[in-house]
């Protein structure tokens, strides 16, 4: 009887010190949620949020280029709010993420063929200026993936005892500069291959390797 006794003492230490550990586990992974606050009406607050910290990185610019390693990365990101579901959400801030990368493309186009193009000849540059819209809008977007997302969880106040809640959405992508610099040289190539003179194909080849200058840097 004793070690009856026992054994069943053991058992029931295993099943406490098991639901204690899963208790702990569960009570880890839950993200913190606050109770809702009282204010003026149209206060907001956060309520909840992933990760717990704010990351540094969401107060980057939307587009830029950034050196790491010796190589160049393109960061594009995209902020998203005022939607009831997270899922809904985070679906609209990938397709904002290519949005934005497509923009920030077009607008690294020109202004790298504009101040390539100091010093061509005054005659070329009116269709030159063509062909940069034609390689702007021609430019194919590979290689970019999501790295970091950041959500909130909002409480708006609309009035006494009552409260709305939505979601923003913070999504960071990169890509590889050299995937733009192929896909860039690769339009442009389309539109040399349509030059109409010898002269004009030479001062595009000019302004391709001033273009390949700056990528180096």
């Amino acid at each position: 009887m004793k070690k009856i006794k026992i054994v069943n003492i053991v058992i029931v230490s295993i099943i406490l010190l098991a639901f204690m550990f899963l208790a702990s586990c569960s009570k880890r992974s839950v993200v913190d949620v606050k109770k809702p606050k009282k204010g003026r009406i149209g206060e907001e607050f956060i309520v909840q949020k992933n990760p717990d910290k704010t990351p540094k990185w969401i107060k980057d610019s939307e587009f830029e280029v950034k050196k790491e390693k010796r190589e160049k990365i393109i960061y594009v990101i995209a902020d998203i709010t005022e939607f009831k579901e997270k899922r809904a959400a985070e679906r609209i801030a990938e397709a904002e993420l290519r949005k934005k990368i497509a923009e920030g493309i077009k607008t690294l186009v020109q202004t790298q063929f504009g101040e390539a193009m100091v010093g061509t000849p005054d005659e070329y540059k009116d269709s030159f200026e063509s062909y940069v819209v034609t390689v702007a809008d021609n430019i194919a977007i590979v290689g970019l993936i999501v790295t970091d997302t950041y959500w909130e969880k909002i409480q708006r106040i609309k009035a006494k005892d009552e409260f709305e809640y939505y979601y923003r959405v913070v999504k960071r992508g990169k890509m590889p500069y050299l995937n733009y610099v192929t896909a860039r040289d690769k339009a442009w190539q389309d539109v040399l291959d349509r030059a109409v003179t010898e002269d004009e194909k030479v001062e595009m080849r000019r302004i391709i390797e001033e273009l390949k200058r700056g990528d180096e840097a």
